[in-house]
């Protein structure tokens, strides 16, 4: 992988309000990391997880409250740990990735968690990104990338919401990364929304409007769901 600037020395991150943010985990964050996790991931407490950019710690609050007992976040602004509580300190590695990847070469997880990192690497960064992330899975391993779906026209505000974005992704995208990285997508999905009654409205717009185009989105959603595994798997 390319070498870039750390996180800590980048302005654009730097700029990040990391304030307040996942301090407290709510039911609407339950609701969704079940569906894009747990259902998603084929995911049980009882395996171990890595989370790659944890940020403030709000997917370690999950896990934390799913009773999972070996889980590591890894994020490269040393700020996140002024957001979490006591007990979940001890969880989170500070560290560029590539540093990191060095330090746990001989650990193995059953899970490897990317919400909203893909989109930060180049396409080459971050094929490398998923090459180095599967060599510490598990046998049965599998990798849970969530990224703006650019498939959907919806994705455009957050996408271009932050200027250290710099890939464009839809399922298909992934898939092609993905197996230059030696992995295939197994299955992708739209996230779940924290509101039922907002995912409701949306599926019955986006049926009205997939009955008038041509060539609708496969998913509709903002972001979306990829589950990755090693393509030598059966």
């Amino acid at each position: 992988m390319n070498e870039q600037m750390p996180i800590r020395d980048n302005p654009f991150y730097g700029a990040y309000d990391r304030k307040g943010q996942g301090v407290r985990l709510k039911a609407k964050h339950i609701r969704q990391f079940n569906r894009d996790f747990v259902a998603a991931g084929s995911f049980v407490p009882t395996m171990s997880v890595l989370e790659l950019g944890c940020g403030n710690g709000l997917f370690l609050h999950f896990l934390h409250h799913l009773g999972t007992h070996r889980f590591v976040g890894v994020d490269g602004d040393p700020r996140v740990l002024k957001e979490l509580p006591p007990n979940l300190t001890d969880k989170v590695t500070i560290a560029d990735f590539s540093d990191f990847f060095v330090e746990a070469r001989q650990e193995r997880f059953d899970r490897v968690v990317l919400f909203d990192v893909l989109e930060h690497f180049s396409a080459e960064d971050g094929t490398e990104l998923l090459r180095k992330v599967a060599t510490l899975l598990s046998p049965g391993g599998r990798i849970i990338v969530r990224t703006p779906n650019m498939g959907s026209p919806f994705a455009l505000g957050v996408q271009y919401n932050d200027v250290t974005h710099l890939t464009c992704y839809t399922p298909g995208s992934l898939s092609q990364v993905a197996r230059v990285a030696g992995l295939r997508l197994i299955s992708s999905h739209p996230q779940a929304y924290a509101s039922a009654w907002r995912e409701v409205r949306e599926k019955v717009l986006t049926s009205i409007l997939s009955w008038f185009l041509a060539a609708p989105p496969t998913i509709w959603s903002p972001n979306f769901i990829g589950v990755l595994e090693p393509a030598e798997s059966p």
